[in-house]
């Protein structure tokens, strides 16, 4: 039995014997197959920076182990099938990259209409052999500059009226594909004008969009930009019109982009009066005999026939041309009729209104002024009415003023003998008519005597001047601004013949200092809140310009 089991054993090893001898010759060892493989980076969405425009778009690297070149092209194309590769370099190393400046103007020059995720795929190309593809979903910005699609263009022209003022003069669209992108940024479109072949370098804002394409410009802003540009009223001429945009992210980084500009052809209206003369009143009732300009004489609607709005303090007083003395008229006798180098006038403290007829050398002086009365403004009398001044430049009387709640009338002379109301509320004065009611709040007040028509525009802010250079900090009244009204279309505010003190200074809203503006820098921009402006002793025209809200801007002469 002891040998029977030896036995077994060695055939049972020599049959494991055989058995490994064979499965070792079927045995095969196979090693992978060489490659030529692109690998796909660590982040496929890629967002391309305006800001930083030189930083990497992105980096790709691939393993050759098929060609042994030192030479690759790196294409790319916007559909799977590579049906229209673009080139976008070439490299000697196993590795590409591209700035995001460069990858963003490839893209954009494909004809790309969207700014996110946009697809783009990659590959590598040695010689006849290709890596496989990878794709990027890429958030580009746009290059091309935006443009009048309508509304403007090249040789168009704009017959403008004062008739059509408030209306429309031209609509129309600008072409910009990313403003339909979504991307969360905010555009801003501004259309600027200038004198042909001055290449831009004193733009006029005719316009501003924020986050829209469509615009419609009335006469009014055309015709101010316009004249602004240098065509003359009532003349044609003309003008350079382009579009710049400013995209700003959410970090405050800008990009600008400038359009081309087309020129128009725009015949521009006057929108104030020219009633100036040569002549002017002088004398101790009006200002010290020269000290000042004199007071000036406008035209009236009868040739040779002027007229002055002024106020004056007991005096004397002549009329002469050019304030000079080479040409002054006086009165011997006081009969009303004048004589070259005649004697002075007489006057006594008073408003009037003086009418001098060049045509046969006569004037007349009579008391006249214009003012409001009621419980909006003096209790009906209890104090001087709210004087309005003469606006040469419409023929008209304005003033701005803080009203009440209530009722009111205009009339003359501080008088109830002739006094202007409302008969239906219709905008039209009528002699000793009904009361015009009132909510309070500030107004430019205008009436035009020529038709008998009157407006109250409420405005927010009424500007004047606060300081220890004036009012001790509001110990009295700030100085008060009134309006431009040479240059009604623009939000400009004057304030004349103020006399400052040494001190410091600001300009603020309705004797308030809810708002305030100084001037941090001194470089004449406002800013809301900002420092004092120091005042040397003296008398001076300062005049305010809140036409752009975002930087307004001051002068003092």
């Amino acid at each position: 039995m002891k040998h029977l089991y030896k036995i077994s054993m060695l055939f049972l090893v020599f049959s494991m014997l055989i058995t490994s001898c064979e499965t070792q010759q079927t045995l095969e060892i196979t090693s992978p197959e060489p490659s030529f493989t692109l690998n796909t980076p660590g982040i496929t969405n890629v967002f391309l920076n305006y800001s930083l425009p030189d930083n990497p778009a992105f980096t790709i690297t691939w393993n050759d182990e098929v060609t042994g070149s030192s030479s690759y092209s790196i294409e790319m194309a916007t559909e799977e099938t590579f049906a229209s590769p673009i080139m976008l370099g070439t490299s000697e190393t196993n590795n590409f990259s591209m700035t995001v400046d460069e990858f963003n103007t490839v893209i954009n020059n494909a004809g790309i209409t969207n700014f996110t995720d946009v697809p783009v795929y990659l590959r590598v190309k040695a010689g006849e052999n290709i890596s496989n593809q990878i794709l990027l979903l890429v958030t580009t910005y746009p290059i091309n500059n935006p443009t009048f699609s309508t509304g403007f263009t090249e040789g168009s022209s704009f017959n403008l009226s004062l008739d059509n003022n408030d209306l429309s003069a031209v609509s129309g669209e600008i072409n910009d594909p990313i403003i339909d992108a979504n991307l969360g940024l905010d555009i801003e479109y501004i259309i600027e004008v200038a004198t042909p072949d001055t290449d831009f370098a004193s733009p006029i804002e005719l316009a501003r969009l924020s986050n829209t394409v469509m615009f419609d410009l009335t006469n009014a802003q055309l015709n101010a930009a316009a004249q602004s540009s240098g065509i003359l009223p009532d003349t044609s001429g003309d003008i350079e019109v382009r579009v710049k945009s400013t995209i700003t992210n959410s970090t405050g980084d800008t990009l600008v982009r400038i359009g081309d500009a087309v020129t128009i052809t725009v015949t521009t209206y006057l929108t104030v009066l020219d009633l100036s003369t040569t002549w002017g009143i002088v004398g101790s009732a009006a200002n010290d005999w020269g000290a000042t300009p004199d007071l000036p004489f406008y035209q009236t609607d009868v040739d040779g026939v002027l007229a002055a709005y002024v106020t004056l303090i007991d005096g004397e007083i002549k009329f002469r041309e050019n304030n000079d003395w080479t040409n002054n008229l006086g009165d011997n006798g006081a009969d009303g009729t004048l004589e070259s180098g005649g004697s002075n006038i007489a006057i006594t403290a008073g408003a009037y209104k003086i009418t001098l007829n060049l045509n046969n050398n006569t004037y007349t002086i009579e008391a006249f002024s214009l003012g409001i009365v009621g419980s909006v403004y003096n209790d009906w009398g209890a104090t001087p009415d709210f004087m309005l001044e003469y606006d040469p430049y419409s023929d008209v009387f304005r003033g701005i003023v803080t009203l009440l709640d209530g009722e009111m009338k205009f009339r003359m002379n501080n008088d109830w003998e002739v006094n202007y109301g409302d008969d239906g509320a219709d905008g039209t004065l009528e002699m000793g008519s009904d009361n015009i009611v009132v909510s309070a709040g500030n107004y430019i007040v205008t009436v035009n005597l020529n038709d008998n028509t009157y407006t109250l525009e409420q405005i927010d802010n009424i500007w004047g001047v606060v300081g220890s250079a004036y009012n001790d900090w509001g110990a009295t009244p700030d100085a008060q601004f009134t309006r431009d009204w040479s240059r009604p279309f623009d939000n400009i505010w004057i304030l004349r013949d103020v006399t400052l003190l040494d001190g410091e200074f600001k300009f603020r809203a309705n004797n308030d200092w809810t708002i305030n503006y100084g001037d941090n820098g001194g470089d004449g921009t406002l800013e809301e809140g900002g420092d004092n402006l120091v005042a040397t002793a003296g008398t001076y025209t300062i005049t305010l310009d809140f036409s752009d809200p975002s930087t307004p801007t001051y002068t003092i002469e």
